[in-house]
């Protein structure tokens, strides 16, 4: 029966790889008693990860014959030396023929590690010999300009954009063709159909006025369609489409830092590098690139005009153009500091800011509203400082190439007068010549704003580069992962399956794999040894409590356990298809619906969402939630449902701080991982809630999960949960105790718990 059918899932939650490894192998293991033939459907979908580009889409139908426990499923990637941020993908189960899908592991996602440097591996040398920092590429030689050049590269590597940019730089130059096309046109006008030409010279022989009225049609037309392919143009969303992969890129990679790196990076120069270095990058950058080769372009056809029509007007033309460039080359590197300077001073002003809203609640107990503001000003102070001699520089670089500019044209103004006059050009091209020189004028002063647009992006590459190349944890975690598959496998073979089975009494022989602690230690950076040696095991389907004095190094254990940070010796073994769930002290409710909070991770595993949705309620109910919160979980649960609930997070406003911790646990719970690690979890409750608390961990255990049928359990996985308790009661209410102390970790009984160890 149904009862009796064996299980099939992966066997990780989620998996790494590096796109150098050319395939990427996960199994499907299979769980029950193995006596029948069974069979699942399995393919990849698209994430971040698409299919032809990151890895080749595979699908097939996996057949276990009795006896087998596992099969794997090799998934070709694709490599490349594009940079790109870890990318993933999905793999999912289907279709179970005798056999049933595991609860949550019928779908997993896999992670695909780029080993290149960001933007480009070009001096992947340099980087490895000096470091990714704004210091090192001032010791390694490496320019602002040089990282926005690769930047550019990679950018237009995408083959969207690549496309779209040839479909604008081919417009740019269709209006520059243009621009000279009008240029010939006043030309022709002036000088023929105007001037002393004979009739049956005329484009149109004979006739001035049809000539004329055809002049007219070859300025206008040409026009028209130009209008038409810039609305083309600006359709494109090329600077729009740029910007959002900068920034998913930088938050995808923040969301990936190892905890040196995230300690490093404020939340302020995070927010600053997403919305204002990014913009800058792509607008004052990559988009500005377009502007300057079109002024260029357009400077190119202009000096054409002039060599052909007037040669003597070329060499002041040339020199106004050389006097320009030299300008830029000497202010440029002073520009760029400036705005970087400006750009700092803004990050502080906005820290600021966000440290006054985070803790209003402490500057108002502590009476220092005036010192917050006292900072304030300080720092608008210094960004006054920085801003005027920046508005100063910004209003000479304007004023130099008109002046330029406007020499030229009032110089051949007064040449090109006299050579009218005494009949060496004529009209027409003199008038021509001026207009190629107030359009060159223009262009001037276009190409030099847009050169030194570009120093408003050399600053935040700079900065970028930096940061999208700071250590993340995944080579950490694809180890971890790959070696608690491995002893994963290794305890799964059949004969090891049937000997647990034996052993443990468990249906499921893979359910009587222990949780072990081999060797353990842990030092943070710097520092002494927080955890030393620490070897234990325990049974799954335990409720660990993790005690000890106040900095003995229980924290340290439990984030050990949750996998927020990895042994620097031994290692921690747990079952690879047991998900994990570390749970902090302190609550964190996030922006968004009262349902986006309680359902986050967990709603991407659902297959019945009424069902879950009505278990969610359950849970908070029992967990003594208020009326008032009740009552806006059942008036906006269909919205959810019909993904319609919007980011609204007014409700989160008024919650104590016992509310909060509510919400954090109910989440948790909600999400029923197979392993449970929680830091205190009761120490911000009242004594009434403390104890649901520890029933519904302790049911959380036995029934393998809260609010779930009992005549199933034993179709689910054990739940495991460690905890550090703030109060004895929860002690007492464990199956198994870890003393924590000194750094050193050893299992006592309960009834040897002083009150001094739990705190």
């Amino acid at each position: 029966g149904v009862q009796d059918a064996d299980i099939l899932q992966w066997d990780s939650a989620i998996y790494f790889v590096e796109e150098e490894e050319g395939v990427m192998n996960v199994d499907v293991i299979r769980m029950g008693l193995m006596k029948e033939t069974i069979s699942v459907d399995y393919a990849t979908e698209d994430a971040s990860a698409k299919a032809g580009e990151r890895y080749e889409a595979v699908s097939g139908t996996l057949t276990f014959e009795p006896g087998c426990v596992v099969k794997t499923v090799a998934i070709p990637l694709i490599d490349n030396d594009r940079w790109d941020t870890t990318l993933e993908f999905k793999i999912r189960l289907t279709n179970p023929q005798n056999c049933e899908l595991g609860r949550y592991l019928y779908l997993s996602r896999v992670k695909v590690i780029d080993g290149d440097y960001f933007p480009s591996s070009t001096y992947a040398k340099e980087f490895d010999r000096y470091g990714v920092t704004d210091t090192a590429f001032q010791e390694a030689g490496i320019s602002g300009l040089q990282l926005l050049w690769e930047y550019i590269t990679l950018n237009l590597s995408s083959p969207g954009i690549k496309l779209k940019s040839a479909g604008v730089l081919l417009i740019d130059f269709l209006q520059n063709l243009y621009f000279l096309l009008t240029t010939y046109i006043v030309q022709y006008a002036a000088d023929n159909v105007l001037g002393d030409a004979k009739p049956e010279e005329l484009l149109i022989p004979g006739s001035k006025d049809q000539t004329l009225l055809f002049l007219a049609a070859a300025y206008l037309l040409p026009f028209v369609v130009l209008n038409v392919l810039d609305v083309w143009k600006a359709q494109q969303r090329i600077a729009e489409e740029s910007r959002g992969n900068l920034q998913r890129s930088i938050f995808r990679k923040f969301l990936n830092f190892d905890e040196i790196s995230r300690a490093s990076v404020s939340s302020s120069e995070l927010g600053l590098s997403i919305i204002q270095d990014a913009d800058d990058i792509v607008s004052s950058g990559f988009m500005n690139v377009f502007e300057l080769l079109k002024q260029l372009g357009k400077l190119l056809v202009s000096l054409y005009f002039i060599q052909a029509e007037n040669p003597e007007a070329l060499l002041p033309t040339i020199a106004v153009a050389v006097a320009i460039a030299l300008f830029i080359l000497l202010n440029y590197e002073t520009s760029s500091q400036m705005r970087e300077e400006v750009s700092e001073r803004q990050a502080r002003i906005i820290d600021v800011a966000q440290e006054g809203s985070a803790k209003i609640g402490l500057i108002g107990d502590y009476k220092v509203r005036p010192l917050m503001e006292e900072r304030l000003t300080h720092r608008i102070s210094d960004l006054n400082e920085a801003s005027v001699p920046l508005s100063t520089t910004q209003v000479t670089n304007d004023y130099f190439p008109s002046w330029l500019s406007n020499l030229l044209v009032a110089g051949y103004l007064a040449y090109g007068g006299e050579a009218v006059i005494d009949g060496s050009i004529q009209i027409g091209t003199f008038l021509a010549t001026v207009n190629i020189f107030k359009g060159i004028s223009d262009t001037f002063k276009d190409i030099f704003t847009a050169s030194l647009e570009l120093s408003k992006a050399t600053g935040p590459i700079v900065k970028i580069t930096a940061l999208l190349n700071k250590q993340t944890n995944l080579r950490a975690q694809k180890r971890i992962n790959r070696r608690r598959r491995q002893v994963t496998k290794q305890e799964r073979t059949p004969e090891r399956l049937a000997e647990l089975r034996r052993a443990t009494g468990q249906r499921y022989g893979t359910d009587g794999i222990p949780i072990r602690l081999e060797g353990v230690g842990f030092a943070y950076p710097g520092a002494q040894t927080s955890i030393a040696d620490a070897t234990l095991s325990v049974g799954q389907g335990s409720l660990v409590a993790v005690c000890g004095p106040r900095r003995g190094g229980k924290s340290t254990l439990i984030k050990l356990l949750g996998q927020v940070v990895d042994p620097t010796q031994g290692e921690i073994f747990i079952p690879s298809y047991l998900r994990i769930l570390h749970v902090g002290a302190n609550p964190v409710v996030l922006d968004g619906s009262i349902w986006r909070n309680l359902t986050i991770g967990s709603i991407n595993f659902w297959r019945d969402p009424e069902a879950e949705t009505q278990r969610a309620m359950r849970i908070c109910e029992r967990l003594g939630f208020n009326s008032r919160f009740m009552t806006l979980l059942r008036d906006t649960r269909q919205q959810f449902l019909d993904g319609e609930d919007g980011e609204e997070h007014a409700w989160a406003r008024t919650l104590s701080i016992s509310d909060q911790m509510l919400v954090h646990l109910a989440r948790a719970l909600v999400y029923n991982p197979e392993i449970l690690v929680m830091n205190r979890p009761t120490s911000q409750l009242p004594e009434a809630i403390a104890d649901e608390v520890f029933f519904m961990l302790r049911e959380f255990v036995d029934n393998r999960g809260i609010a779930l049928p009992p005549e199933s359990a034993a179709k689910r996985r054990p739940r495991t949960a460690f905890i550090s308790f703030a109060r004895m009661a929860g002690v007492l209410n464990s199956d198994v105790v870890w003393v924590v102390e000194g750094g050193q970790v050893r299992e006592t009984a309960k009834e040897d718990v002083s009150a001094l160890l739990v705190q």
